[in-house]
């Protein structure tokens, strides 16, 4: 399948690790020019280099999408770096968790503000690039609290079921200039951050990590667990002409 992503212009929020990352080094692998941008130096310098390592032009930012100045900042340097955007996948997230009596209100709006309202002005600083764009394209990643939360996840059930509020009513506004929005909600996923997870579960638990992790793979139903590979597919699907 032609996703017809040569040259395209793509900004990776959160592209340094984990699921920003698979889905930026796929972009590059089908030819498209990408910035990611994150929070730590030397793995934005690592994910340059991979992206770069696929033929294309890279380019990595270090900002902080929990300002209006960092989300401007990272839209801003794709659009320097290859003279337009065409593709915002929005990604960058915080790992907070909890529920109503272990957060005080700062935790719970947390990833509302670094999330939720990053990707809105993600969203903003891009769509002036967008609409002159042959196809703009926005990718939300969301997640599955949106729809069922557990009992430590309030903060992303907040912050994802706001994100599908907006990325709906957006996809509105932006149509009618040959624009579209997604939203995707991928599961727990395999990513840098999983170790410390098992670790945790084993500690709560009282078992080994071992134990833990199978406790993990029998929530999906595919005998094991999902991985940012898994996930990046999609994103390019949505970003291809093929989504129109």
């Amino acid at each position: 399948m032609d996703l017809d992503l040569k040259g395209k212009s793509v900004l990776v929020t959160g592209g340094n690790r984990g699921i920003g990352l698979a889905i930026a080094t796929a972009f590059a692998g089908e030819g498209a020019n990408v910035v990611v941008c994150g929070r730590d130096t030397k793995a934005l310098a690592e994910a340059q280099a991979q992206i770069a390592a696929k033929g294309v032009k890279a380019k990595a930012v270090a900002v902080d999408l929990f300002t209006a100045e960092g989300c401007i900042t990272a839209v801003q340097t794709a659009v320097d770096a290859f003279g337009g955007l065409d593709i915002l996948v929005n990604n960058a997230s915080t790992a907070i968790s909890g529920n109503i009596e272990t957060l005080d209100d700062e935790g719970l709006m947390e990833r509302l503000q670094g999330k939720t309202l990053a990707y809105m002005r993600c969203c903003r600083a891009a769509l002036p690039y967008l609409r002159k764009s042959s196809r703009g394209r926005v990718i939300c990643v969301g997640g599955c609290a949106a729809r069922h939360a557990n009992e430590t996840a309030l903060p992303s059930a907040l912050g994802n079921s706001a994100l599908v509020a907006f990325v709906k009513q957006f996809s509105g506004t932006v149509a009618k200039a040959g624009i579209t929005a997604n939203i995707i909600h991928p599961p727990f996923t395999k990513t840098d951050r999983y170790p410390a997870r098992r670790t945790a579960r084993a500690k709560q638990l009282g078992v080994s990590e071992e134990a833990a992790e199978a406790g993990f793979i029998k929530q999906f139903p595919i005998g094991r667990l999902v991985e940012p590979k898994d996930i990046a597919p999609m994103v390019l699907f949505l970003a291809s002409q093929h989504a129109s």
